[in-house]
């Protein structure tokens, strides 16, 4: 007998790329983990006072559709190229069974869009929601150390239904394994920041809703504009000077931010180990001040920008080592 009431733990996320916008692929979906879920139809009520009706208020309209949300993902060793792709767009993949696969994503291309199902299954009445047309406009992520790594994907998607089925009864699924806090890095210009307490890290697509007039209050699609990351890094105050020289020098720097798990901890291959980086080649840092708040360490954080460099010819790149072979058409 199922329960009834729902329950986190009991959800089940699964994803597809989808061959058109909108289209809800009948199959090929994986399902996928994460930590919450904030994505969802609203349909807010608007309220046109008349006059002439007397004091009580009247029926009020029903606005357009708005289908968008967080959902926050592990930063997994397997299945984060899924949101990766779904992010920058199919990437250049080398490698092979015996060695691992090497998945370079780029910033600047064209998205795909995605079918994306939030289910409950185990209720006595499962509910499945659908969300076709999703398109990832934000990823972010906080860099600490230590503690599980985890990320914000900020989703914008064309409409929602609710079926009481599942859409694909034997989703494909990826064997779990996450990398963690401390197995994180910060470089600037190749070497290992000095003094750093903690960082973050935010790319957006800044998608622009296309909001024509339709009968069905649904978007016709989602745009991608000017893509951006921005982020910063928390470093104690002491003798590297590898940022202040930087900043007192007004020139960008080549910055990565990246995580590794040793070729022991898993995966087919023995040689290669599991990593992820972002690689970030021109990033301009403002001058901050040194406070003194007290007897304790100073410390600085420090909001970077980062811009298109021409000759590497991106704005953001990241690569994923794994042992999977592609993600999908």
């Amino acid at each position: 007998m199922g329960k009834t009431r729902a329950y986190g733990a009991d959800c089940v996320l699964l994803a597809a790329f989808e061959a058109g916008y909108g289209v809800l692929p009948a199959n090929g979906y994986t399902r996928l983990s994460f930590t919450e879920c904030s994505l969802g139809a609203e349909r807010p009520l608007g309220y046109d006072p008349l006059l002439g009706q007397g004091r009580d208020a009247q029926d009020p309209y029903y606005e357009a559709v708005k289908d968008e949300g967080d959902v926050g993902v592990p930063l997994d060793v397997r299945a984060l190229g899924f949101w990766l792709k779904g992010l920058f767009g199919a990437p250049a993949t080398t490698g092979d069974t015996d060695t691992g696969f090497t998945h370079v994503f780029t910033s600047g291309g064209t998205l795909p869009s995605l079918a994306l199902e939030i289910g409950h299954a185990k209720l006595a009445i499962p509910k499945f929601f659908r969300h076709a047309g999703a398109k990832l406009d934000k990823l972010s992520f906080d860099m600490a150390r230590s503690g599980a790594a985890n990320a914000t994907v900020s989703v914008i998607a064309q409409g929602e239904t609710e079926t009481a089925a599942p859409i694909d009864a034997a989703p494909a699924a990826f064997p779990l394994k996450r990398f963690s806090q401390g197995s994180g890095t910060i470089r600037i210009g190749g070497g290992q920041l000095a003094n750093v307490v903690g960082g973050k890290l935010s790319f957006s697509n800044n998608l622009e809703r296309v909001e024509t007039i339709r009968a069905d209050g649904l978007i016709d699609g989602v745009d991608e504009t000017e893509a951006t990351a921005e982020g910063s890094v928390d470093i104690r105050f002491g003798t590297d000077t590898t940022l202040t020289a930087a900043i007192a020098a007004e020139s960008p720097v080549e910055m990565e931010y990246g995580f590794t798990i040793p070729a022991a901890g898993g995966g087919n291959s023995t040689t290669s180990p599991f990593a992820l980086t972002f690689h970030l080649p021109r990033v301009f840092l403002p001058k901050k001040k040194q406070e003194i708040k007290g007897p304790g360490g100073i410390q600085a954080s420090y909001d970077w920008r980062a811009a298109r460099d021409p000759v590497a010819g991106y704005l953001l790149r990241v690569t994923l080592v794994n042992d999977v072979a592609g993600y999908g058409p």
